[in-house]
């Protein structure tokens, strides 16, 4: 007989009970999240800062030990920001004193193409980086292994008295009913098999279960596009101090592009140290069983080197979206709702903001000042923009498969530096975008979506325009425009936790009506006075209506007509 968590055969560590109201069943927690990866992670961090109680089961003992995601973008840094644990994630990784170029080169002892130059951490977090006067932001990307990431998410999450984290507990299956949702798990035994069934009961769960989604696959949502969309992969994560030696005697970067004769991919160093990950192509025709991971390496290096193999993996790029997010009480992000090539780091740094998407409406809900719909607009959004994403990931892959293919290219001549010299050119001019992805990161807007206030200014022509392009604006829909106040500090520090009414300028529209509304339905509103000049040439409005996500969901010169209906339209709560 299943036993549930709020018995006293539960387990010694499982979470203490909430009991939501007379006569309603004891829940565990108000959210569960399946997936304790940064996705799932984030979720519980942001909503635990809410004050929502909330338990993530993950089936590993530990966090990942599969470095696939090594850029924390910037937007995802923006929303660490606010979590408070953006200068942690920049401590962890790379020493602080490493480069973090990119670096194209027809192997990593070969002869260069072309390089991007990046600054440090260490740079960065004294203000003294370069970026800081090229991106628009006041949290420019990181370059961290996915396998550093998640622990400092983690220790954030443990932080918190409202989350718990349980490890060992495998989801199998998902009930849903009018007032809770009940999440069946095994208890991971010690040979990896089931052990004891144990049931989750919480108001809502968040499936961040990855591509495998036991979640997903409960509610009924398929994953659609392209299950292939270029050449299969071969991934190998090893160790070399030997590797790292040779690198030091060059000019080092971060991660590396190389074009061999046969064999091309990327290749990441890890730690700065002595661990490195190596990506290749599978040349058309050849099984990646048949690949032979030495060779590759080889290939990519340019000579044998002493090495410790710590995992090797097999893969096929994909472009696969989710036909749904969300089914009543379920909701998915991360890895269950999409899945495509990991270029420009836009896989997990999507899942991120899709977990902070979801965070609000979850609250909203749970705290009553919030409609059911929240969770349609949810999907709505972030459906939109997870389909303009993948596509531009996949016009990166495809951008780049002709560069460097003439087998002159390595040659000691006349020839082949005339092919060097253009293969640089071309990678300057075709893959900046992927490295400076301004359009993807801070352009993403929401179209279509009930939860934003569309006016004769807005652009809703699509998720997402040019991949490396960006123009801020405070039009609905759009990110939260950042700049620097005269204290030196961002915009964004001043936000509040909840929704923000911002007035910019010495003689604002004060909204009242909107301030009125808020509080008559309990909503989460601070009011932030901007009087400086840069807020008014940075917005062009006079009050700025912000969402907690940081994304403009009504903006204008005046009090809006009926600020009581749009609050309620923005919430969902004219259906509630």
């Amino acid at each position: 007989m299943p036993t549930s968590v709020h018995q006293k055969t539960a387990p010694a560590d499982a979470a203490a009970p909430v009991v939501t109201g007379h006569g309603a069943p004891v829940k565990d927690a108000a959210v569960v999240v399946a997936g304790g990866g940064p996705v799932g992670m984030t979720l519980a961090l942001d909503l635990a800062g809410r004050g929502i109680e909330v338990v993530v089961l993950e089936q590993s003992a530990t966090t990942t030990d599969n470095p696939r995601c090594n850029t924390t973008n910037a937007r995802s840094m923006e929303y660490y920001r606010r979590l408070g644990i953006a200068d942690d994630i920049r401590r962890a990784g790379l020493p602080l004193d490493h480069p973090t170029d990119v670096v194209y080169t027809t192997n990593l002892l070969g002869w260069e193409l072309a390089r991007f130059p990046f600054s440090s951490s260490g740079e960065i977090l004294k203000g003294t980086a370069p970026e800081f006067d090229e991106w628009a932001t006041p949290e420019p990307q990181h370059r961290v292994s996915q396998i550093y990431l998640e622990p400092v998410i983690a220790r954030g999450v443990a932080r918190h008295k409202h989350a718990r984290v349980l490890r060992g507990y495998r989801v199998q299956g998902v009930e849903q009913h009018d007032d809770h949702v009940a999440v069946t798990t095994h208890r991971v035994a010690p040979d990896g098999g089931d052990g004891d069934e144990v049931v989750f009961r919480a108001d809502y769960l968040a499936g961040c279960d990855g591509g495998a989604s036991v979640v997903r696959k409960a509610i009924g949502a398929t994953l659609q596009g392209d299950p292939r969309v270029a050449e299969q992969r071969v991934s190998v994560y090893f160790r070399s101090p030997e590797l790292h030696q040779l690198l030091r005697e060059r000019r080092p970067g971060w991660m590396y592009w190389w074009y061999g004769p046969t064999w091309r991919g990327s290749f990441v160093q890890l730690d700065g140290r002595e661990l490195f990950l190596c990506h290749s192509r599978v040349p058309v025709g050849m099984d990646p069983q048949d690949v032979d991971p030495d060779e590759v390496m080889e290939a990519a290096i340019g000579k044998p080197v002493a090495h410790e193999k710590i995992q090797v993996v097999r893969w096929d790029p994909r472009r696969l979206v989710a036909d749904r997010f969300h089914d009543r009480r379920v909701m998915l992000a991360g890895d269950a709702a999409h899945l495509w090539l990991p270029l420009g780091g836009f896989g997990m740094n999507t899942g991120i903001a899709d977990a902070m998407s979801l965070s609000w409406r979850l609250a909203a809900n749970l705290q009553g000042w919030g409609g059911p719909r929240l969770f349609e607009d949810y999907e709505r959004e972030r459906q939109s923009v997870g389909e303009a994403t993948s596509r531009a990931a996949l016009k990166i892959d495809a951008d780049m498969t002709t560069i460097g293919r003439d087998p002159e290219l390595h040659e000691d001549s006349e020839r082949g530096r005339e092919l060097r010299s253009s293969a640089g050119e071309l990678i300057e001019l075709t893959d900046k975008k992927q490295w400076y992805s301004q359009g993807v990161q801070f352009g993403a807007r929401y179209v279509g979506s009930p939860g934003i206030a569309v006016d004769e200014a807005t652009d809703d022509s699509s998720a997402i325009g040019e991949i490396d392009v960006y123009v801020p604006s405070a039009s609905p829909g759009s990110r939260l425009p950042h700049y620097w106040r005269p204290d030196g500090s961002s915009v964004f520090d001043a936000l509040g936790p909840g929704w923000t009414l911002l007035r910019a300028g010495s003689r604002p529209p004060v909204c009242q009506g909107l301030v009125d509304a808020a509080a008559a339905h309990g909503v989460p509103l601070f009011v932030l006075d901007l009087p400086e000049d840069e807020a008014v040439a940075t917005y062009r409005r006079g009050a700025i209506l912000t969402r907690p996500d940081m994304f403009v969901a009504w903006s204008g010169d005046s009090e809006p007509d009926d600020p009581a209906r749009l609050l309620e339209g923005l919430l969902g709560l004219e259906t509630a």
